[in-house]
């Protein structure tokens, strides 16, 4: 992961932190992964949703 990436997903996390809202570990690599070019975002909700027993109907 690159460090500007890095920062983007420290900045997500700390404005989230604001509303009191921590996203899983989970969720954190999955943001690692598509910053690192391994999966798309589509995958990576994809894999929340299925993870949750939630289906995409797009």
């Amino acid at each position: 992961m690159t460090q500007k990436n890095r920062k983007q997903i420290e900045y997500a996390v700390s404005t989230q932190a604001l509303e009191k809202l921590i996203p899983s570990k989970e969720a954190l690599r999955l943001c690692e992964q598509i910053s690192d070019g391994e999966i798309s975002a589509n995958d990576a909700v994809s894999f929340i949703l299925k993870q949750h027993s939630f289906q995409k109907n797009w």
